[in-house]
């Protein structure tokens, strides 16, 4: 994989942040921006596996019933635990190689709820619906 390398100033009081979440993580600042950036960041279509392209492809194709489930999908309430768990420890201690794995497995199966999600509100909205509350002021 290329990288391209950035220099970004940060206020004191965010560098702090990335300097205290590097630390209680074992990683160095550069790796806890970095995956802040990639976590924050919406995934390009070039980033998406075939599988998953294949299946937003369909949304249009869906009721929207079908659609308005899955828009209001959620994880598991165990594996969401468990997600909560892993991310805590992480922050305490290095894990082991089964436990990054399965946190790794976690946050992609959460980042694939989220995308699912978007996709189909993007669906819904295009076809008249609202798909977020206003905010009342």
């Amino acid at each position: 994989m290329n990288e391209q390398t950035i220099t970004i100033t940060l206020p004191d009081a965010v560098y702090d942040r990335v300097r205290t979440t590097a630390q209680a993580t074992a990683l160095t600042s550069e790796e806890v921006v970095k995956q802040s950036v990639v976590l924050l960041l919406p995934a390009f279509e070039a980033d998406m596996t075939p599988h998953l392209r294949l299946s937003l492809t369909k949304f249009s194709l869906l009721s929207d019933v079908q659609l308005w489930k899955t828009a209001n999908s959620v994880m598991s309430h165990a594996r969401q635990l468990r997600l909560e768990e892993l991310a805590e420890l992480q922050k305490q201690c290095s894990l082991t190689k089964n436990e990054q794995a399965e946190l790794d497995d976690l946050m992609d199966e959460a980042q694939y709820i989220m995308l699912r999600k978007a996709e189909a509100r993007r669906v819904l909205a295009q076809r008249g619906h609202i798909v977020f509350k206003p905010v009342e002021l």
